[in-house]
């Protein structure tokens, strides 16, 4: 709507997340131990090290401004979210989100129905080249970002609180007539991002709340869960075929062509976890703290992804060999703890935070996290969900997490 403004507009949100921040340091409304304090303490000592690594490279400081913005600027949500944030707030931040997914559909589908140079299919700064072909003359629709990974990240997260909400129980279902809508809508989401990647990720999700499930509690109502999400994929895959067949032939070329000149996407997976060889190639002491990220390389007169799209290529790039390599660690370390916390909650009656938990994990061990904030807003935020349910899991009820407390009388 603002062509004009699309500069500006990026930084429109700073100016509330800092209030919000200062807010919550002068309330002490941060949590500041456990899983919280290397993940601040690394973001203070790397914008540290950031001003030293820009003031002797000759970059200038506003670019290590928005270097430290790429990599920081929603990280203290996740530990502010279980500070604030009670299990009905939680559930009311899904409900939310899934009411949004029907409308959010129809867009979504509007596009991918809408001539590539229409209106809604317009970039940053109203750029009319800016869809992303998928093949046969199909694009990839945008939602309501201005390019197609936010799109793809933001429905993969809606797949994972969709699944949230139903493993929290009958009672946390938004509407039992509108929920079977927001299933086909999320479903719908989905098939329609054009991604290959998307078809990883929502693996890693299902995968790790299936078998947490089974982990935690096999039994009759345990295996109803699983066949229901069974029965979403399934949804899914008939409007992929059904519904949507042009986007299902298209998806599977790209797989084909892609396969001959990128791999297959088994082997782009794998080469997300390999940073073995920026080792060998980055400075000690990197190349300065989000300089590789597409907004500030271009800010800086640098080369687009001059240190590839691998955030963990980035990461050893920018922060050099030392301070890089330990930073891949905390993200592979918090990986597991995550893990290893979603399953205990789950067997103390909290199942919906496996598939959570499968989306942050993901993002954090290989996502482009220190891409820009966009990319990282929505894992930080589920990541603090996760965090309140654990605050909250001793005192919530076994099996059924948002059960009222018993009101209990004391009399003399």
């Amino acid at each position: 709507f603002l062509p004009s403004l699309a500069t500006p507009l990026i930084f429109l949100s700073d100016p509330f997340v800092f209030a919000l921040y200062a807010y919550c340091l002068f309330y002490k409304l941060i949590m500041q131990k456990d899983i919280a304090r290397p993940w601040l303490g690394f973001a203070l000592f790397s914008s540290c090290f950031g001003l030293i690594q820009y003031s002797t490279s000759g970059y200038s400081l506003e670019g290590c401004i928005l270097g430290v913005r790429a990599y920081w600027l929603y990280m203290p949500l996740a530990f502010i979210i279980p500070v604030t944030f009670k299990l009905e707030d939680v559930m009311r931040f899904f409900k939310f989100n899934l009411w949004l997914a029907m409308p959010y559909a129809f867009l979504v589908a509007t596009q991918y129905r809408a001539s590539p140079y229409a209106f809604i299919n317009q970039g940053v700064g109203g750029d009319e080249a800016a869809t992303v072909s998928v093949a046969l003359n199909i694009f990839r629709p945008f939602g309501l970002f201005t390019y197609t990974n936010p799109n793809v990240q933001f429905t993969i997260a809606m797949i994972s609180i969709f699944i949230a909400t139903y493993l929290a129980g009958n009672k946390e279902h938004p509407n039992k007539i509108v929920f079977p809508g927001m299933a086909v809508a999320v479903g719908a989401m989905g098939v329609l991002t054009g991604s290959r990647g998307i078809f990883f990720v929502t693996a890693v999700i299902l995968g790790l709340t299936i078998l947490g499930l089974i982990y935690t509690r096999l039994s009759i109502s345990t295996l109803i869960r699983i066949l229901f999400i069974f029965g979403f994929v399934a949804l899914a895959g008939w409007l992929f075929i059904n519904v949507f067949p042009d986007m299902f032939e298209a998806i599977n070329i790209r797989f084909k062509v892609a396969s001959t000149f990128e791999g297959s996407i088994w082997n782009r997976v794998f080469s997300s976890f390999s940073f073995l060889h920026s080792l060998e190639t980055a400075p000690i002491f990197g190349q300065g703290i989000g300089a590789g990220a597409s907004g500030v390389a271009r800010f800086l007169g640098l080369q687009n992804l001059i240190f590839g799209e691998s955030d963990l290529d980035r990461n050893i790039n920018e922060l050099g060999v030392i301070l890089g390599s330990s930073f891949v660690l905390l993200r592979w370390f918090t990986s597991w703890w995550l893990i290893v916390n979603a399953i205990k909650l789950a067997n103390k009656g909290m199942p919906m935070v496996l598939p959570l938990s499968g989306f942050v994990v993901v993002n954090l061990a290989v996502g482009q996290m220190t891409h820009s904030p966009l990319m990282s807003f929505l894992p930080w935020v589920l990541f603090g969900m996760v965090l309140a349910c654990r605050n909250a899991s001793t005192n919530s009820p076994i099996g059924c997490i948002m059960a009222p407390l018993p009101n209990i009388t004391l009399n003399r």
